[in-house]
């Protein structure tokens, strides 16, 4: 049997040493922490309504050619439609003063706003006009 010299042996020891808490611990990410990574970040109803409805408000703005769908298949809600159809309206009367881009402008605000106002109590369907927890009243 071949024996190893006491300097190969401190290498395997010294490798052995530095990689067993790896080992043991699990990998690291570049993070630092074991299996940690960011969290997803949930989107909110009014973020959700502000990005679908002011995506295709400049849609129907600009005219493209997608943008002739109804409001169903375009994934909105009547009341997310009708946020559409208001900034539009507005949107086209900044057009012709001040152009596309101040026009998409009005459009980011005036969504915003109004997707805030639907969303300020939760979703609509259970918003301020149904409550959702039983009145004290039914006992």
């Amino acid at each position: 049997m071949r024996r190893h010299g006491p300097h190969r042996t401190a290498t395997f020891a010294l490798f052995a040493a530095l990689l067993a808490p790896a080992v043991l611990s699990g990998c690291t990410d570049a993070g630092g922490a074991a299996g940690s990574s960011p969290s997803p970040r949930a989107t909110s109803d009014t973020e959700i309504c502000v990005n679908l409805v002011s995506y295709w408000a400049k849609q129907v703005l600009d005219d493209r050619a997608d943008s002739g769908r109804d409001f169903m298949q375009k994934g909105l809600s009547n009341g997310q439609n009708n946020i559409l159809i208001a900034a539009v309206a507005a949107a086209e009367a900044e057009k012709k003063r001040h152009g596309t881009a101040a026009a998409h402008k009005v459009i980011d605000r005036q969504v915003k706003r109004k997707c805030a106002e639907r969303y300020r109590h939760g979703k609509p369907s259970e918003g301020i006009w149904r409550d959702p927890t039983p009145s004290s009243t039914s006992r």
